[in-house]
């Protein structure tokens, strides 16, 4: 975040720009969004760190932050700072964007992210985007707005797991009393957007597995798949919320070899391995990773299970068919949310969770101690999951600059969206733009950063330096504009 950003005055030299030359800094009375000189057209949720005690795992955290205020949604990675190093605004509030992931595609790391429209019963109508590393979108798979928001998983075999939500009003060849909603699973190649298989949840789950109470306003969500992964065999695992199951499927033959949990599991849990409304369940080797919500935003409303949500590790005993609790994490306020929610367990043994609809962001040590909590300042912000993950990332358009000056000196703000490798900005300034001169450098200092040199310039220019040393990008010669 830059001096603009915090709200810190600029030394009488360089004074603040007026609004008629730029874009207002952003001003303390909300603290909702974040404001840039360099890119007044990105304006990215904000977020506030409220313990970080320890280093952290190493990389960047992805985020969907959705409900703005300022209606900007889309992807961001930030820092543990809470401050970006990538925002790409793609959605509205009425096209959302949702469950950012780093995944592998045709043998190298990719972010993706589903987009769509939100259904008021529980789900999504979208599509999913494969960005590579320069940002650039090299797949979209399901533009027929075919695919939910909840679970997607790219395989080894380059395609797409993807689930799809449904109604329907005839079951087993009978009509029904209602409409019951229906979970497909699809595997979608994602070069060509072939479907290759398809699985239909009512073929293998009945409705009697459901913990949802049944209502007549609405379609019966008896399922709400909301998770998909797979196993070391190639397995399909994915999360029945309303069942309180995980389904372990043979990819191949749509057989299910297994559930873990609710009303015919095939496990024995113990008591405290217990879980109820999870989200983003993980295979793990010898097990599962969760976040377990144990309270549901249902209607007609159930009693929460818990009096907290947690995030949890079951060990699953295949030779005596038992699942234990190996590792469960909770707020120190006893945090319960009803929705979203996510739980990553990383290389280093720390766990990060995200609070789902609190806004709240949390990452404990490999002793389950709390060493890192922030939350995002709006009221209403959120994200579905949250992800460390090992990002390296370079624009394909150049850095962002604004130069302001007086007769004294310049104040140069300079940014590039998604640079990861960025360290040091060099400054470059002069009266003629074709002979500009080396003047400064400066660290990298959050998203934008304020670099400022005395004397006069009538042009300014920066280059984007990594660790080494090493230009990695040159902004535009700009004019330097009167403060």
């Amino acid at each position: 975040m830059s001096a603009a950003q915090a709200g810190q005055a600029l030394p009488a030299v360089y004074a603040a720009p007026t609004a008629r030359t730029a874009p207002a800094p952003a001003s303390g009375s909300d603290g909702l969004v974040q404001r840039y000189y360099s890119r007044p057209d990105l304006v990215p949720p904000a977020m506030a760190i409220d313990l970080k005690t320890a280093p952290l795992s190493p990389g960047l955290m992805l985020l969907t932050p959705k409900a703005t205020t300022n209606e900007q949604l889309g992807p961001m990675l930030i820092d543990d700072t809470g401050s970006p190093v990538w925002f790409a605004p793609r959605g509205d509030k009425l096209r959302l964007v949702m469950n950012a992931q780093q995944q592998t595609y045709k043998g190298k790391p990719v972010i993706m992210w589903w987009e769509g429209s939100w259904v008021p019963l529980g789900w999504g109508m979208g599509h999913v985007v494969i960005a590579d590393d320069h940002y650039r979108t090299i797949a979209q798979v399901g533009m027929d707005d075919s695919i939910d928001l909840h679970a997607i998983k790219i395989t080894p075999e380059n395609t797409l797991l993807a689930v799809s939500y449904h109604t329907t009003s005839v079951v087993d060849g009978r009509p029904t009393l209602r409409p019951i909603v229906e979970c497909t699973i699809r595997e979608i190649d994602i070069a060509s957007g072939k479907v290759l298989t398809t699985w239909n949840s009512l073929d293998h789950i009945p409705v009697t597995e459901s913990y949802l109470r049944s209502n007549e306003l609405m379609g019966w969500d008896y399922l709400h798949f909301n998770a998909i992964d797979l196993d070391a065999n190639g397995n399909i695992v994915v999360s029945g919320r309303n069942t309180h199951t995980i389904y372990t499927i043979d990819r191949h033959s749509g057989q299910i070899l297994s559930r873990l949990g609710g009303r015919f599991s095939d496990y024995k849990l113990t008591p405290d391995a217990e879980f109820a409304w999870q989200h983003n369940v993980r295979y793990q080797p010898g097990g599962f990773s969760m976040f377990d919500n144990e309270a549901a935003a249902a209607f007609p409303s159930v009693p929460p299970s818990r009096p907290a949500s947690r995030a949890i590790l079951l060990h699953v005993d295949e030779a005596t068919k038992t699942a234990t609790l190996a590792r469960s994490v909770s707020t120190v306020d006893g945090l319960s949310t009803g929705t979203q929610g996510s739980n990553q367990l990383l290389p280093d043994g720390h766990d990060l969770v995200n609070w789902g609809d609190t806004g709240r962001l949390s990452e404990f040590d490999e002793n389950n101690q709390l060493i890192f909590a922030a939350h995002f300042t709006g009221p209403t912000v959120n994200t579905y999951v949250a992800n460390h993950v090992d990002w390296h990332g370079t624009p394909t358009d150049p850095p962002a600059v604004a130069a302001y000056g007086n007769a004294q000196g310049v104040a140069v703000y300079a940014s590039w969206n998604g640079a990861t490798e960025l360290r040091r900005w060099q400054l470059l300034t002069g009266n003629d733009r074709n002979h500009l001169k080396v003047v400064t450098t400066a660290d990298r200092s959050g998203f934008e950063t304020m670099v400022t040199a005395a004397g006069a310039a009538k042009y300014a220019q920066v280059r984007a330096l990594d660790a080494n040393g090493r230009v990695l990008g040159s902004s535009a010669v700009v004019s330097v504009t009167p403060a």
